[in-house]
């Protein structure tokens, strides 16, 4: 019991480690980085000059002033410190810019928009008995103008929440919709937020 006690208590401090290790990754490769630095620049010495670690001792030992000495060395590991660290940050993966807030309308205005066509092609071509059709159609209108409102018209709810929030689109309905040609209309690429004010109210179409 003693032996099974102390083997999960080390399996314990096992799985502990690995956790710090996973979380602190970036300082484990600084680490690691500077011990081959270090192990490649005694290597170098002793290989060429035939110096080891007595030998570094010995000229350590001839400096004259030594806290100086310490402090030069002290100052060109922070200069390497700051070097691995400028590189590493190079090699992270950067955040996703946010998107601007007439990117997100423009794409709210495109998706709606084919959500409407592809509602009316389903009534011109639907298989469906016409009355079906009609009221699909109509639901979809409806629909449509609910959408089309919150580009100008907003809530106290909507008020504290983001674009993104208040203007979501189905991401798989979008990619559907784009499949099948729906945005090559001059009518998506080229409507305006003014453009679907009118069509909510049934307004003419202004001439751009």
């Amino acid at each position: 019991m003693i032996f099974l006690s102390s083997h999960w208590k080390m399996f314990g401090i096992l799985q502990h480690l690995r956790l710090l290790l996973c979380l602190h990754y970036d300082a484990l490769a600084v680490v690691c980085v500077g011990c081959i630095f270090l192990v490649g620049l005694l290597d170098y010495s002793h290989w060429v000059h035939g110096c080891d670690l007595f030998c570094w001792q010995q000229q350590l030992a001839r400096v004259d002033d030594k806290p100086m000495a310490l402090m030069l060395l002290i100052v060109g590991f922070k200069m390497l410190l700051i070097l691995i660290l400028t590189l590493l940050s190079y090699r992270r993966a950067r955040p996703e810019l946010e998107p601007t807030i007439g990117h997100v309308k423009q794409r709210y205005r495109r998706f709606i928009v084919m959500r409407l066509l592809a509602a009316h092609n389903q009534f011109l071509h639907g298989d469906e008995q016409i009355h079906q059709r009609h009221a699909e159609l109509l639901q979809a209108i409806q629909l449509f103008r609910a959408d089309a409102r919150k580009l100008y018209e907003r809530t106290s709810e909507q008020l504290s929440q983001s674009i993104q929030q208040m203007l979501p689109v189905e991401e798989q309905q979008e990619q559907e919709l784009l499949q099948m040609g729906y945005d090559k209309y001059k009518c998506v690429t080229q409507l305006r937020e003014v453009d679907i004010y009118r069509l909510v109210l049934a307004l003419p179409m202004s001439k751009p």
